[in-house]
């Protein structure tokens, strides 16, 4: 049985949110939007600083048909402080892809987890299937089906 979609929106949050997962899930007119700012720490090396956040997007925009499109946005951020000859570099980067990603990865090293504070070996997991699940069980268990990506 297809339920309605002003329900099945309303009803997303509470569905889907968590105080055990890293992620949130918020409704943006017709689009169930799952976000997860998965890294957000400062890296120390010998010789560089380096601050880096990474954010996961999945957003499910539900149609009048009874379908929803999919799209998954990748942003990383990155800005450091190096020494090297003697001198002082700055450097920052900026990326962000949007479309199908499919996605596991974990990244360690020294430094600081800006999240919890945390200080020392720290480390970050990711896989962009966990929240996919959760968005498309949710969405087949309210009737409704897959119709591919962003139109």
């Amino acid at each position: 049985m297809l339920v309605q979609k002003q329900q099945v929106l309303h009803d997303a949050p509470g569905a889907l949110n968590h105080p055990q997962q890293p992620w949130q899930v918020t409704v943006e007119g017709d689009t169930i939007v799952a976000s997860w700012k998965w890294m957000d720490a400062t890296f120390f090396a010998p010789q560089e600083i380096n601050d880096q956040t990474r954010n996961y997007t999945f957003k499910a925009r539900l149609d009048d048909k009874g379908k929803w499109h999919e799209q998954d946005t990748l942003e990383k951020k990155s800005s450091n402080v190096g020494m090297s000859g003697g001198k002082i570099g700055l450097g920052m980067s900026s990326s962000t892809f949007k479309g199908k990603a499919s996605q596991k990865s974990f990244s360690f090293g020294a430094g600081q987890d800006k999240q919890t504070g945390e200080v020392g070996f720290i480390g970050f997991k990711f896989d962009t299937e966990v929240v996919k699940k959760a968005v498309r069980d949710y969405l087949t268990y309210c009737g409704w089906k897959k119709a591919g990506m962003f139109g």
